[in-house]
């Protein structure tokens, strides 16, 4: 039914997939069309460093005046983060969309990858793209921490989060010294469990498969300790404690940064992967969105504004002016995905997105790339072998048991018939525990965050729909209503409501707190021989609303001829008006 490759790249067959497809009828045949410019192109499966770094220079080769890549920084291991300009004026207004941000999360490169696929083949095909990209500039940056999400790719197989920025994890004042390893030689980092009266750990007995931390409120006494595989170098009694590397790129930002935290860096920006993004967000003023694929998911959980805690001045929730903007947009994702059944966001800890809006001041949007959503619930015995066989469905009482997303993840797995999920856990003599019973096993590296490679493309199409409508809520500026009076001799009273036609406003509530995002600028050009009596020549607006939320200006101007007026920003765009006076 389904397997995992030599290379521990999993993939699926197709009629695996077709859950998910009966949860999608809804989708317009129009959509499938548009999307069908897409699928015709990029095969399903994960892309290497080397893959992905080909399939992005073939694009920029093939629309050469659409399709722009370049080089931001250089990784320790040598490996370029990319960023891919898709449009036909990069001063346009933009948005920002980074994958791979969380290394383990191999399945948001993809998705990157395949909206860059998916937006360069339909320019010019499909005019509500071609519109979007003559007006709308598209950064993406498919792959942000390079070096840590090879490990998918290279044995011994292993999740890893970090880069191979050496750092002392253990503050012993030796660095690296502690990595893991593959003991047993089967090719993966999995888990050592080791028996033993004194652990917090026991079998999971709702998933065999998993384990879980004992509660003792519930009777539950710990039976093993649990480790990453590998042995004790340092003969500390720790195991893998000092691996080697590095920084978790998603946690070395400077929002709710923890100094001296687990894989937070040497201090904030400390990489050359963070630094180069961060200074691409600010060297990019026309950037007024930025959506990634995190765990720090505020799509399927609104971000909501909340009474900070104690007496600081820095801002640690969702300004009121900002929080029906994201729960506007969270609405808009679940109707447009079809995506349920999320877990329950992480909360960031030098997260990049959070990063993007408390500090950037940009909008900023997020959504786990993938997730073992509703398929368990349905019966459909096509997707299995044995079409006498039901598909595992989840009981009412059994909600409580899979609210666990680990063990959705396995009961989609299940359902799905997918084999090698996990490892069984078999006994290994461990020269570190010679008097002990150890076992090896478990599930597999990167199975519970990525789905199989054959449905790549069908988790990404749902996403091509909301990134279209996203960047078509850019606010979106006009001049309209123009007005001139003739107030005496050649003195004119002259006004114009300067409009917001998109959705969200000219500048979020945090854009214009942290002045990163410059507010809309008008400008008054009287020709020569005229002057202006009352008004201001140049002028910054608040924010305006969107949805033709307006500001009216007015000026008095002495004189005759043309009088231009101009408003612009570079999140919003630009609009130039000319009046008569006569």
């Amino acid at each position: 039914m389904g397997r995992f490759d030599s290379a521990g790249i999993f993939s699926i067959f197709t009629h695996a997939l077709t859950f998910y497809r009966s949860s999608m009828k809804k989708i317009s045949l129009l959509s499938f069309l548009v999307v069908g410019y897409f699928f015709a192109q990029l095969p399903p499966s994960y892309h290497s460093y080397d893959n992905l770094t080909k399939v992005i220079k073939e694009l920029s080769s093939q629309y050469p005046s659409l399709v722009k890549i370049q080089s931001i920084a250089k990784t320790l291991k040598g490996k370029d983060v990319w960023v891919v300009t898709i449009g036909k004026n990069e001063q346009n207004k933009a948005v920002l969309i980074v994958g791979g941000i969380e290394a383990t999360h191999v399945v948001g490169t993809e998705h990157a990858l395949r909206l860059i696929e998916f937006f360069a083949h339909s320019y010019g095909k499909v005019d509500s793209i071609t519109t979007l990209l003559n007006t709308t500039t598209l950064y993406i940056i498919p792959r942000a921490n390079p070096d840590a999400t090879e490990s998918f790719f290279t044995k011994p197989i292993h999740e890893r989060e970090s880069n191979y920025n050496p750092f002392d994890d253990d503050r012993d004042g030796i660095v690296d010294e502690d990595d893991v390893e593959d003991v047993n030689n089967d090719g993966f980092i999995t888990w050592m469990r080791v028996k033993d009266s004194r652990g917090e750990w026991i079998v999971n007995p709702d998933e065999p498969r998993l384990m879980k931390k004992a509660d003792a409120a519930k009777g539950e006494k710990g039976m093993y300790r649990l480790y990453t595989e590998g042995i004790d170098n340092d003969k500390d009694e720790e195991w893998n404690e000092d691996a080697v590397g590095g920084t978790d790129f998603n946690r070395n930002f400077t929002f709710n940064y923890q100094f001296f935290g687990k894989k937070s860096g040497i201090h904030q920006i400390s990489e050359a992967e963070t630094k180069a993004i961060a200074d691409f967000v600010f060297d990019h003023p026309n950037i007024a969105v930025i959506f990634s694929f995190s765990s720090n998911d505020n799509l399927t959980t609104a971000w909501k504004n909340e009474p900070m805690k104690g007496e600081s001045p820095h801002i640690t929730s969702v300004l009121k002016e900002d929080e029906e903007y994201f729960g506007f947009i969270s609405k808009k994702f679940g109707e447009i995905s079809k995506l349920k059944d999320a877990p329950k966001p992480l909360k960031g800890e030098g997260s990049f997105s959070e990063w993007a809006y408390y500090h950037a001041g940009r909008w900023s949007f997020a959504v786990r790339p993938w997730w073992a959503g509703e398929m368990q619930k349905r019966k459909d015995t096509s997707a299995v072998k044995d079409s006498t066989k039901k598909i595992p469905e989840m009981k009412k009482d059994d909600n409580s048991k899979s609210d666990d997303w680990q063990i959705k993840a396995l009961k989609w797995y299940d359902a799905a018939g997918v084999k090698d999920v996990s490892l069984e856990w078999k006994p290994f003599k461990h020269p570190d525990f010679p008097n002990q019973e150890v076992e090896i096993g478990g599930v597999r590296p990167f199975v519970l965050s990525n789905p199989p490679a054959e449905s790549l493309n069908v988790y990404a199409k749902p996403l091509f729909h909301f990134v279209t409508y996203l960047a078509q809520q850019l606010p979106a500026i006009s001049l309209q209503n123009p007005k001139v009076e003739k107030v005496s001799s050649n003195v004119y009273r002259i006004s114009v409501d300067v409009v917001n036609n998109g959705y969200l406003p000219t500048n979020s509530g945090m854009g214009a707190k942290t002045r990163w995002i410059r507010n809309v600028r008008v400008t008054l050009d009287v020709s020569k021989g005229n002057s202006l009596s009352s008004g201001r020549a140049k002028q910054t607006l608040e924010p305006i609303p969107g949805s033709g939320g307006y500001k009216t200006l007015s000026w008095l101007v002495v004189g005759k001829g043309e009088v231009k007026i101009t408003a612009e920003s570079p999140t919003t765009g630009k609009a130039e008006l000319s009046v008569s006076l006569k």
